[in-house]
């Protein structure tokens, strides 16, 4: 098929929490993208993930493969719902690595990765796999649509941030101003950024429309940059 350009997305695994609707948009949104652009996504776990992860702990499962592992399985299953959804147009099958990923967007409209190995986050899987691609900005619907300075649940003074550097954020994370939910995005993924030159559009997951504005040149969250 004819090489169009390509988009890379992350969809936080809680848009997979919330029932049909809100993915049925999804669905619409990733569908008239792919009229377009080659279309790569890569889906977090969500509640399922953690609620399966907290029964292996009370079960007495102490190693962190076993658990990463369980999340990846199931950030994969919420991958297949994408697939499914958007078939015939999608590559048939979770990509499983890199390599994958990097032939699969050659072939099909809509490429979907979940995890791929443990001790890795899916930020840092849609970083690695822009860089395999060239690409020079990715685009992250989160749990929150915006990055605040601090925690905005615990500080009435925290500042939304319209544009950050991604050194900057660093330091947010590193002291852990921000809680691990909130915290968006891992530090291994701000490095696979700055290394790589790659802007992080950050948009809230609630609203997949905010794709449109965000292409057009406008910012309805956060840009990283990757400085």
């Amino acid at each position: 098929m004819e090489q169009k350009r390509c988009l890379a997305l992350k969809i936080t695994g809680k848009a997979f929490d919330e029932g049909p609707e809100l993915l049925r948009k999804y669905v619409h949104v990733i569908g008239g993208l792919a009229r377009d652009y080659s279309v790569l996504i890569v889906t977090g776990g969500g509640r399922v993930a953690r609620e399966y992860i907290e029964v292996l702990r009370k079960v007495g499962v102490e190693s962190n493969y076993w658990l990463d592992i369980t999340g990846i399985w199931v950030s994969r299953l919420n991958a297949l719902t994408l697939i499914a959804a958007l078939s015939p147009h999608s590559y048939p099958k979770p990509v499983t690595s890199i390599e994958e990923a990097v032939a699969a967007i050659n072939t099909s409209r809509v490429v979907v990765a979940g995890g791929l190995i443990p001790g890795q986050s899916t930020a840092s899987v849609l970083l690695q796999i822009a860089e395999a691609l060239g690409l020079k900005k990715v685009y992250y619907y989160s749990a929150v649509g915006k990055v605040y300075d601090k925690d905005p649940l615990k500080y009435p003074n925290a500042k939304a941030l319209s544009v950050v550097r991604a050194s900057e954020l660093a330091k947010i994370l590193e002291q852990e101003m921000l809680p691990g939910e909130y915290a968006l995005i891992d530090l291994q993924a701000l490095k696979i950024a700055i290394r790589s030159g790659i802007e992080v559009q950050v948009l809230s997951y609630r609203e997949p429309e905010q794709i449109y504005e965000a292409l057009k040149g406008g910012n309805p969250g956060t840009l990283i940059l990757p400085e």
